[in-house]
């Protein structure tokens, strides 16, 4: 969407800016972008190809990103630009004073590769198991399900008659496993039995054992989703497991 421009208002009176006989347009300055203290804020501007000039008491800093309007229409109408140099001129004149920026080349915004978390992208087994229940809004039996489908699985492959706790405990024990999700050999790979052990076993004992109804609000479909996530990450991780045969 294109930034706003100037006609929602003007330059504070008596500033560097409304002096200009040139156009001045709203920007959007972004101070620390993609970090937790990212700020941004809205601006009055007169933008040059090269540089930008600004009212003296503008808070713009080296390394912000100005996001300027493109009359070309370019990225959602919008164009970015890197402030790489910020000098301050004063002259003790609110109509002299100023600050110039000069312009460098800004990266566009980071993406993540994958921007969301949907339930088609989960695990075959939690998708069977869980998929009806999650689109009629059962989120806590969706994700009962979910979890007895580990529980099956790693039964069906060790053999093992038990369930629950006890069940993880016999299939990933870190000494003696019978699944090995280990993927390094080693103090590494006896790292992670270790940990994946307490994981699995930590599923059945903190998220079954209390039930689903306990785990996250009622009727909240996004946490509902993430645990259903959790599950099929443990899923893929048996995947690549190595079952190991007691002859």
């Amino acid at each position: 969407m294109p930034l706003p421009t100037q006609s929602q208002g003007q330059p504070s009176k008596g500033t560097f800016l409304t002096q200009m006989p040139f156009h001045t347009e709203i920007v959007k300055i972004i101070h620390n972008e993609g970090t937790d203290a990212e700020e941004v804020r809205e601006a009055w501007a007169h933008v040059q190809a090269e540089s930008g000039f600004f009212d003296l008491t503008t808070p713009i800093y080296e390394g912000d990103v100005v996001e300027v309007s493109d009359p070309r229409g370019g990225r959602d109408g919008v164009e970015r630009r890197l402030a790489v140099k910020v000098d301050i001129n004063r002259s003790g004149h609110a109509a002299v004073d100023h600050i110039h920026v000069t312009w460098g080349k800004s990266a566009q915004p980071r993406q993540a590769p994958i921007r969301r978390l949907t339930f088609e992208n989960l695990h075959a087994e939690v998708q069977a198991t869980a998929g009806d229940l999650f689109a009629d809004g059962h989120y806590d039996a969706a994700v009962q399900e979910a979890i007895k489908s580990l529980d099956v699985r790693v039964r069906n492959l060790t053999g093992v008659d038990k369930s629950g706790v006890g069940l993880m405990l016999d299939a990933f024990r870190a000494a003696a496993p019978k699944i090995d999700v280990s993927k390094h050999t080693g103090k590494s790979g006896e790292d992670e039995r270790q940990g994946f052990e307490a994981i699995f076993r930590g599923v059945m004992l903190g998220m079954r054992n209390p039930g689903a109804h306990e785990l996250f609000a009622e009727g909240d479909p996004q946490q509902a989703l993430e645990y259903l996530g959790f599950i099929s990450l443990l899923h893929r991780r048996i995947d690549d497991a190595k079952v190991v045969s007691e002859d």
